[in-house]
């Protein structure tokens, strides 16, 4: 028993230096020998800066550059209407005539009273001088004077409200009352527009109000039609629900040829910038968190770089591009299995037949 034991033991240990030694040995012969990697080939393309000048077009509508609603500031009964809605006034002119019932009998009246008490004062003021009255007597009659002016303005106020006239030029767009209805001080009675000038109202995203000033020409497009104007209004706080800013564009609508209402491209260019243009298919995301997008380069020792790239305008041969050099080396074919950093061999893609 003890003899089978010990071979048994024997051939265990053999077996575990054979496997051992063997392994070392099978490792050392088949371990290639260190070779160098081959540098990469990319295609490349020289490219060079231009200047260019991007428009930014904003959607938006025709709208007045000025509306209001007219209210009645006395009460009374709708006499007359001279103007007819929808016709293009002057300030001043009057739309709306309301009954005026006795205010001209009370300013009559109240000019009357302002009169005597004029007399009064003067009156009392001779007086004085000649030691006949007391200063108590020529104040009394300086308030009773001060409170027939304001009676007197009052009627004259009163009576001015049965009129009610357009505040500037413009359009007696609608009427809101008829002959013969009875409004209160406050009532709505019509509602005025100015129409010339005309504005274009758009929403700008924080991308694209940077790039636009007040005071800048630019362009609008409403029913194919292009109208020159000037930003005459550019939001200084973004709308608290979908982040825009609001961007006015005014024009000249002296003939009144456009309405308010209309569907209208604002069409402005931002200032002159170096960039390039390249195809979109060159556009590359990088591998950083951010997943910026850029475009791969390679400089004169063949080192590739990634830059990343703001897309500036279309155009029909691709898309304009600034953050690069003005003169880059762009690797046209390629760039998707090279990284920033490694060293490639660059072939020019007019080298290629």
């Amino acid at each position: 028993m003890k003899s089978n034991a010990i071979i048994a033991i024997a051939i265990a240990v053999m077996l575990t230096l054979w496997l051992i030694f063997g392994s070392m040995l099978a490792t050392t012969e088949d371990e290639p020998e260190t070779a160098e990697k081959p540098i990469p080939t990319v295609r490349v393309r020289q490219s060079a800066a231009q200047s260019y000048s991007a428009n930014v077009t904003l959607r938006g509508k025709t709208e007045p550059a000025r509306s209001t609603t007219l209210k009645a500031e006395g009460y009374g009964q709708i006499l007359e209407i001279p103007a007819q809605r929808g016709t293009r006034v002057s300030q001043g002119e009057v739309l709306i005539r309301i009954a005026a019932q006795d205010l001209p009998e009370q300013l009559a009246a109240a000019e009357k009273l302002r009169a005597q008490r004029e007399l009064e004062h003067e009156a009392a003021e001779k007086l004085v001088r000649n030691g006949y009255q007391s200063e108590t007597r020529l104040a009394e009659s300086a308030a009773l004077l001060a409170d027939a002016e304001r009676q007197f303005a009052a009627a004259r106020i009163a009576l001015e409200h049965t009129e009610i006239k357009a505040p500037f030029d413009g359009v007696f767009n609608e009427r809101l009352v008829e002959v013969g209805d009875y409004v209160a001080s406050g009532d709505p009675v019509a509602h005025f527009l100015q129409l010339d000038p005309m504005i274009v109202s758009a929403e700008a995203t924080e991308l694209q109000v940077r790039k636009l000033k007040p005071g800048q020409t630019a362009q609008a497009i409403i029913d194919g039609q292009s109208v020159e104007g000037s930003l005459r209004y550019i939001s200084r706080a973004a709308n608290s629900e979908v982040r825009t800013y609001t961007i006015e564009l005014e024009f000249d609508n002296s003939k009144l040829d456009l309405r308010a209402g209309l569907t209208a491209d604002i069409v402005a260019q931002t200032a002159q910038q170096k960039a390039h243009q390249v195809s979109p298919s060159l556009l590359f995301l990088s591998a950083n968190a951010d997943g910026d997008l850029g475009i791969k380069t390679v400089d004169e020792q063949g080192i590739v770089a990634f830059h990343h790239a703001e897309i500036l305008g279309n155009a029909k041969q691709g898309v304009w591009i600034g953050g690069l050099p003005d003169n880059a080396t762009i690797i046209t074919v390629g760039q998707g299995f090279v990284k920033p950093g490694i060293q490639v061999n660059a072939v020019e893609e007019s080298s290629i037949q």
